[in-house]
Parts: structure tokens; sequence; C-alpha cells
């Protein structure tokens, strides 16, 4: 069984990073994804970025963290 863009029902080719939507070539965009995040040298906050991950143009992932108390 293989899977179906999400916009145009034709044969996915990737799924968004940020979603898990599948989408086609025609249909994928890129957008940078932050893989992880740690405090370097000097206390500075430092990033391991993947630069052009697979991204569906349909979602949109936050720019600002999220409060979430009830899950501590």
């Amino acid at each position: 069984m293989s899977s179906s863009c999400w916009v145009c029902d034709r044969p996915a080719n990737a799924s968004c990073r940020f979603c898990g939507r599948f989408i086609c070539k025609d249909h994928a965009s890129k957008m940078p994804f932050i893989l992880t995040m740690y405090v370097g040298a000097r206390n500075t906050p430092k990033a391991v970025i993947v630069a052009d991950a697979i991204w569906c143009g349909i979602c949109r992932p936050q720019g600002e963290p999220i409060e979430m108390p009830e899950y501590y």
C-alpha cells in the first residue's frame, strides 16, 4: 500500500518533518528544522539545524515555545 499526497492525491514522495502529512514533489517545500539545542561555552545556547527539511506548506510550526504546564 502506498501513500498519496495530502493535496492532490497523487503518489507521495515524502512526509512533512513537522506534521507527518505525505506530499508529492510538486507540493513539497523546504524549511529549517531544529534538531536539538544545548548550552555551549560561556553559557551560550546553540542549535543543530537541518537546513532543508521537507515541509508540506500546510501546517504552521510555531515560532515560539508553547507553555504546557499540564505535562509537568
